[in-house]
C-alpha cells in the first residue's frame, strides 16, 4: 500500500498536535505526535525476510530507496539460486505497489492538489533517477504555478505556525486565548479550503485545553 504523508493533518484529540497517516486508498495507517512519524514510515516499508541474495534489496527497500530496491532484486534475480526468483519477485511487487499508488493518485484529476503534490514529491524521493521520477518533477513544478496551489500551500505555512504558537503557549490560559482568536481569524480568512477545516478541528481542541 502506498503512503500518502500529504494526509498527515492536524486533528483534535491526543494533544497538539496530532497527525494521521493515511494511504492512498483513504485508510488510516497510523496515527500520533508528528514527530514519530519516520518511525511510522519505517513500519510502513517493512518486508518478510527474504533470501540473503536479496538482503541488500530489502535493506534499500526499507529505507525507502527504491529503485536502488529495485536494481539489486532484479540483479539477484538474474543470478538465479534457490527461493531468490520468488523473493525477488516478492520486493519488485512491493515496489510497484506502493510507487504504484503514488502514480495513481498524481493521475486522479478528482484529487486533490495537495495530495497530487504529495505524491509527486514522494515518487521522487524514493524513486530517483527513474523515467517516472522525471515526469514528477515536470509536473509538480507546472502544478505548483497554479495560484490557487500556491495559495492553499501558503495558507498551510501560515496554519503551521499558529499550531507551533499554540504548543507552545501549552499551559498558559492567556496566550491560548489570544492564539484561539488568530486561529478564528485564519478560519474566516479561508473558509472553504482544507487547512480552514483542520484549523476548526484544532480550534475545537484548544477550546477543550
Amino acid at each position: 500500500m502506498g503512503v500518502s504523508t500529504a494526509a498527515l493533518g492536524v486533528y483534535g484529540g491526543g494533544g497538539i498536535p496530532h497527525a494521521y497517516l493515511i494511504g492512498p486508498d483513504g485508510v488510516v495507517l497510523w496515527e500520533g505526535h508528528p514527530g514519530n512519524l519516520q518511525k511510522a514510515l519505517r513500519h510502513a516499508f517493512t518486508v518478510r525476510a527474504v533470501a540473503a541474495e536479496l538482503k541488500p534489496a530489502a535493506a534499500a527497500f526499507e529505507k525507502g530507496k527504491f529503485s536502488e530496491a529495485k536494481a539489486l532484486a532484479e540483479a539477484a534475480k538474474a543470478k538465479g539460486g534457490r527461493g531468490v526468483e520468488e523473493d525477488a519477485d516478492y520486493l519488485l511487487g512491493r515496489i510497484a505497489e506502493i510507487v504504484g499508488g503514488w502514480r495513481e493518485t498524481a493521475a486522479k484529476e478528482s484529487a486533490d492538489k495537495l495530495d497530487i503534490l504529495d505524491a509527486l514529491g514522494l515518487i521522487q524521493t524514493h524513486y530517483p533517477g527513474t523515467e517516472e521520477a522525471a515526469a514528477a518533477a515536470a509536473k509538480e513544478k507546472e502544478l505548483r504555478a497554479d495560484p490557487g496551489v500556491q495559495k492553499e500551500l501558503e495558507a498551510w505555512k501560515k496554519l503551521g505556525k499558529l499550531i507551533e504558537d499554540a504548543q507552545k503557549a501549552e499551559g498558559d490560559p492567556k496566550k491560548l486565548k489570544g492564539i484561539q482568536k488568530k486561529f478564528e481569524k485564519f478560519i474566516e480568512s479561508n473558509g472553504g479550503s482544507k487547512a480552514a477545516k483542520r484549523a476548526e478541528q484544532v480550534l475545537r481542541s484548544l477550546r477543550k485545553a
